[in-house]
């Protein structure tokens, strides 16, 4: 009997201590229309001991996850650290899937907070077939997460601006190694929660990468545009992003961001030509890095600058007051 059709590149899938976080991942993972093969699956459990859960109290769900995980996927490579090492956790399964599979050419990098739609895996494996000769594409997905969110919720390929549920290509896992070496010697004996910003955003600077975020998937995108390559993904969000808790968003930031919701806009591959889209994506994907630094940093500096001397020509009782005000509204 002929082996059904599976979907074709290794998957590394991080999970943390969100049991429901993880049981909605796993479910949409075991529900692809384009099956998983098991063969190919690498699950990492990230440890209790020292996660941000554990310095707030919450109880340790890992156990139960792991039960649950193997219970989903019985014939997955499957483990669960002891303690909190996400950057380790991250190389552990990238470097699983390349002993396991020499001869991949794009490795999968999902985590739990982003549950697939039932079509995801069929197209992004479409996705990757189109952009197989293309080398300048190093990362795709099918997020709808652009680099600028003014093309969320827009038909068609867009510079990537979150790492979520992707694909990256083998041979940029290989040339950016030594940087991510780096990232992890200075995250090393620290909790990701409490890695240094400032002095991570230095070394980075100095090899001559460009920091929009000090953040593990930030670093990843900034080592893309360092080596000149490009991450795509759809304009439309093929499955939902449901990360109201975790390491960089809250309840609040999370209503704020407003992400967008599942489509039900069909994929059509045949109106994707990565070929004659090269230039056009790499010309946005460098102007949309610009406009996330200067977002970032430089209008926020010269805004502050501004308030600063605006705050120098009042009298100095209109001062007190707006200084005052400041300290208020922080505190609320």
């Amino acid at each position: 009997m002929k082996n059904p059709v599976t979907f074709p590149h290794p998957i590394g899938l991080m999970l943390f201590n969100r049991f429901e976080y993880s049981e909605r991942v796993l479910m949409s993972l075991s529900a692809q229309t384009l099956p998983v093969d098991q063969s190919k699956l690498y699950i990492s459990i990230d440890g209790y001991a020292g996660s941000k859960a554990e310095l707030q109290g919450k109880p340790d769900s890992t156990g139960v996850i792991e039960e649950l995980a193997r219970a989903t996927f019985p014939n997955a490579t499957i483990r669960r650290g002891e303690i909190n090492t996400f950057p380790e956790s991250l190389r552990y399964l990238e470097d699983s899937m390349l002993a396991a599979h020499p001869d991949a050419t794009w490795l999968g990098c999902f985590e739990e907070d982003y549950v697939l739609g039932p079509e995801y895996l069929a197209i992004i494996a479409q996705m990757s077939s189109a952009a197989e000769p293309i080398d300048d594409i190093a990362i795709l997905a099918a997020t709808g997460e652009t680099l600028d969110p003014d093309k969320r919720d827009l038909e068609g390929i867009f510079p990537i601006g979150h790492l979520w549920a992707y694909l990256v290509r083998v041979a940029h896992v290989r040339e950016r190694r030594d940087d991510l070496q780096i990232f992890r010697e200075q995250m090393s004996g620290k909790p990701y929660s409490d890695r240094d910003k400032s002095a991570l955003a230095l070394v980075m600077a100095s090899r001559g990468v460009f920091p929009v975020g000090v953040g593990n998937d930030h670093h990843r995108l900034n080592l893309a545009f360092k080596f000149n390559r490009i991450g795509v993904t759809t304009g439309l969000s093929y499955g939902e992003y449901i990360g109201a808790e975790g390491e960089h968003m809250t309840e609040k930031s999370f209503a704020r961001f407003n992400f967008s919701p599942p489509t039900s806009v069909p994929f059509d591959i045949s109106t994707v030509d990565f070929s004659a889209m090269v230039p056009d994506l790499r010309d946005q994907f460098r102007a949309d890095f610009a406009k996330r630094l200067a977002e970032r940093y430089v209008i926020t500096k010269i805004r502050a600058f501004s308030a600063q001397k605006s705050l120098q020509s009042m009298s100095r009782w209109r001062r007190a007051a707006a200084l005052f005000g400041q300290a208020f509204r922080s505190l609320f």
